[in-house]
Formats: C-alpha cells, sequence, structure tokens
C-alpha cells in the first residue's frame, strides 16, 4: 500500500463510487487538497488549527477540553454520550481559530473505526466487484451489519504473490454522529481519518526497515507496524482509567506482542520504534519502553518553528504536545 510515494502521498485510497452513503475522504495515492481548517476530536479534547494551504502552515491552534465521558469511541454503538458538550467545545475552538467556514478535516479516535489487512488471491478490476468482495470479507470482523459500512480501502500487490486489501470501516451512523458536529460551520468534510493514519506520513520511507508507531493517549493505544513501505499490522486497544504506570505496562506488553508477531507471521524485522504520546510523557517513562523492547523509542514531537506561522508561545506549546497529526496532514499534501 505505502510505496515509494505512498508514505508521503498515500495513507489509504479514496473509498469507492460505489457507496451510497458519503465515504470516507481518505488520503489518495495523489497528494489530497489540503484542508482548511482540521478538527481532531478525542475523548478527552477536541483540537483544532486553521491552516494556511499555499504555504501548508498552521496559521492558529487551539484545544478545547470535554467533559468526562462526552466521547466513547465504539465500533458499533453510538460514540457521543454528551453530544451537546462535544458540539459546544468544537464551535468554542473554531471560534478560537477565527474562522467558521472552509474545507474541514475531520479526525476520529481509532476506536471508532476498524482498520483491517486482507489477503486475496486476486481482485477483480472493476472497482465495484473489489467493493462487493472486500464487504464479503469484511462481514465477521464488524459488530454490525456490514450494510451499513463505510468503507474506504486501498488494494497493494503483495510478495511474492497474491493482493492485499488495507481497509477503513465505520458505521454510518457512527460517522454521521461526528459529522454532525460542524453543522453549525460554513463549509463541507473534505477529509475524514482515524488519527493514526494521520500519522503516517511522518513515518521513514526506507522500504528495507520494518517499523512500529505506538500512538498512545490515555484512552486508547494503537500499534501499527509499517514494513516494505506497506501497512502491515494494525491494532487498538481502549486504555480508559489506568494509571502512568499501568499504562506504560500495557503499552510494553503489547509493544513486545507486535514485534514478536511481525517477525514470526510476517517476516518483518523492526529497526525503529516511533512514539506519539498525547499528551506527551516524562523522558523517564520513554526510556524505560525502550529498555523493554530492547530498542530505542523516537518520540514524534512537531517543531512547531518548522510547521507554523505567527503563532503565540501557547499555540506552539500546543502545536508542540498535541499536534503531530496536523504535521502528518501536512507532509501528506500537496
Amino acid at each position: 500500500m505505502l510505496n515509494k510515494s505512498g508514505l508521503r502521498q498515500a495513507v489509504l485510497q479514496r473509498a469507492a463510487a460505489a457507496v451510497k452513503t458519503r465515504p470516507f475522504r481518505a488520503i489518495g495515492k495523489r497528494r489530497f487538497s489540503l484542508p482548511t481548517t482540521v478538527f481532531e476530536i478525542r475523548p478527552e479534547y477536541i483540537l483544532g488549527a486553521r491552516i494556511l494551504r499555499p504555504s501548508r502552515k498552521v496559521v492558529r491552534v487551539a484545544l478545547g477540553e470535554l467533559e468526562a465521558g462526552a466521547v466513547s469511541p465504539l465500533l458499533g454503538r453510538p460514540n457521543l454520550l454528551k453530544p451537546e458538550d462535544v458540539s459546544r467545545t468544537l464551535l468554542a475552538v473554531a471560534k478560537v481559530l477565527g474562522s467558521d467556514k472552509g474545507h474541514f478535516g475531520l479526525l476520529l479516535p481509532d476506536g471508532a473505526v476498524r482498520v483491517s489487512i486482507l489477503d486475496f488471491e486476486t481482485l477483480p478490476a472493476d472497482r465495484k466487484e473489489q467493493e462487493s468482495l472486500i464487504r464479503w470479507k469484511m462481514k465477521p470482523l464488524l459488530p454490525f451489519p456490514v450494510e451499513e459500512a463505510r468503507l474506504s480501502y486501498e488494494v497493494a500487490v503483495k510478495e511474492p504473490a497474491g493482493v492485499e486489501a488495507v481497509v477503513m470501516a465505520m458505521r454510518n451512523s457512527v460517522a454521521a454522529e461526528y459529522e454532525s458536529m460542524l453543522e453549525g460551520l460554513n463549509g463541507e468534510v473534505g477529509l475524514v481519518l482515524p488519527s493514526t493514519a494521520a500519522l503516517l506520513p511522518l513515518l521513514s520511507e526506507d522500504a528495507a526497515s520494518g517499523e512500529l508507531l505506538l500512538h498512545v493517549s490515555p484512552s486508547q493505544l494503537t500499534a501499527v507496524v509499517v514494513g516494505g513501505r506497506q501497512i502491515r499490522l494494525w491494532r487498538n486497544q481502549a486504555m480508559n482509567g489506568k494509571s502512568s504506570e499501568e499504562r506504560l505496562a500495557t503499552v510494553s506488553e503489547e509493544a513486545a506482542r507486535t514485534l514478536a508477531a511481525a517477525h514470526d507471521y510476517l517476516g518483518v524485522e523492526i529497526i525503529r520504534v516511533r512514539l506519539c504520546a498525547r499528551p506527551s510523557l516524562p523522558e523517564v517513562w520513554v526510556a524505560e519502553l525502550g529498555r523493554a523492547l530492547s530498542r530505542e523509542v523516537e518520540s514524534l514531537v512537531p517543531n512547531p518553528l518548522a510547521v507554523g506561522i505567527k503563532l503565540s508561545r501557547e499555540e506552539e506549546q500546543l502545536l508542540s504536545e498535541f499536534g503531530a497529526t496536523v504535521t502528518g496532514l501536512l507532509a501528506n499534501a500537496g
């Protein structure tokens, strides 16, 4: 999936036009049109960034905290348990950004989206037939009827034979929940992705090595293996209610399992571990993780001076601590 141009030009291909409901606006193989405003909805907060598209720079950043329990990322059930609080916070973030109109990007919690890697001996060339076969194979993997799924997928040739499809699936009703939060603004949603997908352009383009991305927050852990410029494995689990020490143990255990699975079942040797923790974690935490994995762990931390322009000191701090996903979109856009 992630060929040489892929890591910076593609994460997932545009969804099939045959999908009756609106599909994911996924990052296509060609560079996409960068949104003017990005909103990332997390269980703990909503991050907003206004982007100057010609220069691909962030010109405003804002963060709004959410009430506990306002967002509960689930595949098959309602996610916005306090929609009034989410809507109020998002509109307040938009007000701070100084713009309530434009071309919007929406980044969603990973727990709301099922990402699967499917193997096929072959796939038909016709896009409608492809989607029909992929939906059939996704059916047992979803906790809701596959007919209710909004799909986006990308197909790549496997070595030495066969094809592989990286598929994102989300329940239509859940996607509509999140999109409805932008109804008070003037514009349309042009890009929808799970948050971790926005981080992939920040990884290396070295095809000879494998890389493990760990995306950690108080509510979610997502582990992604990239090897040969392709997504090879995607796993996530809830982290709700765990202390910092418990989170470190959970991340260490999950990372160790993922490293072993990549080596034993995928034939991918991981030489780099990238950690994106939001909010940031103490350096001693990162060092402990590195010791547990016997590998150097590199933190993905945006440089606000490189991607921002005319930001206040507070905005620079917000971008540095929370804005890695926005930086990934900038790296992937054209």
